[in-house]
């Protein structure tokens, strides 16, 4: 299940005092407010919708800054690609035994009706990612506030940056092996994975994070490093860059929602900083 709550992070975790994904950022000598919003990378788009509030925040600010950024250059797009590929020519035909790799070729041929040749292409990319990619078929017509943001952003003319590089996104990603990404899909598919996706979705959709950190918290306390290398390291790293950012412009930041909450979630770690971080509501 962890691999939904990844796609919907890089996807969502920790405990939360509020049910909220909107925050203002203040004192500590900034001489504008920034702010700070947790968002669900992918969802239906027909649940999809800013709020006005979210877009008096966007509107009031100077820059955009998002987990990576995603005005990118064709030679990265390309090495993205590359990333995303298993290694050696091999597909997911190779990481799972005949009765697992049967199973989710019968799931997305015949439940999810997809053509085989979509499914050839699919099967090439590593598990995390193919889990991504039918989480997105699932849902049909999708809609990103990532992608939206941004669009919004280019239309103003307004400048972008990322808290991390998206090669050090990758990183995260590879540190764990494709044969594990691959045990760890099949877990999924024992349950109904459209199910799973649908309980997050409107725990989301209810700003729910202590539920969502319950949810996740469940299903990954057999990969101790998960926390660590998705959520805590990332924070930590990030903090500099938007310190940096918002001394010099009033700037919106949108993050994963699981970045927001807990001890060592980024709402924290600005507290710890000096910064008066307050919900919107």
């Amino acid at each position: 299940m962890w691999f939904r709550l990844l796609l919907v992070l890089l996807f969502l975790l920790n405990f939360s005092i509020e049910a909220q994904l909107l925050w203002r950022i203040s004192g500590n000598g900034l001489k504008e407010s920034s702010y700070l919003y947790g968002t669900i990378h992918v969802m239906p788009k027909e649940k999809f919708s800013i709020s006005p509030k979210i877009q008096q925040a966007l509107k009031s600010s100077q820059t955009l800054a998002m987990e990576v950024d995603l005005n990118m250059d064709f030679k990265t797009k390309i090495q993205v690609a590359q990333e995303m590929i298993i290694p050696g020519g091999k597909t997911l035909e190779d990481l799972l035994n005949s009765s697992d790799f049967k199973q989710v070729k019968s799931y997305c041929l015949d439940s999810l009706h997809m053509i085989k040749g979509k499914f050839k292409r699919y099967i090439r990319l590593k598990p995390f990612f193919f889990s991504s990619i039918i989480a997105q078929e699932q849902m049909g017509k999708t809609a990103s506030y990532e992608m939206e943001f941004n669009k919004i952003a280019n239309k103003r003319k307004m400048p972008t940056l990322g808290l991390e590089s998206i090669q050090f996104q990758m990183q995260t990603i590879n540190k764990i092996k494709v044969e594990d990404q691959a045990k760890m899909m099949m877990q999924e598919f024992g349950d109904n994975p459209q199910n799973q996706f649908d309980v997050m979705l409107n725990l989301y959709l209810k700003e729910d994070l202590d539920g969502l950190f319950e949810l996740i918290a469940s299903e990954t306390r057999q990969i101790p490093e998960f926390n660590y290398n998705f959520l805590e390291l990332r924070n930590s790293n990030w903090i500099p860059v938007i310190q940096k950012q918002i001394a010099q412009k009033s700037s919106f930041i949108a993050v994963g929602a699981a970045h927001l909450p807990g001890k060592t979630g980024v709402i924290e770690l600005l507290k710890a900083q000096g910064f008066t971080v307050e919900p919107i509501n």
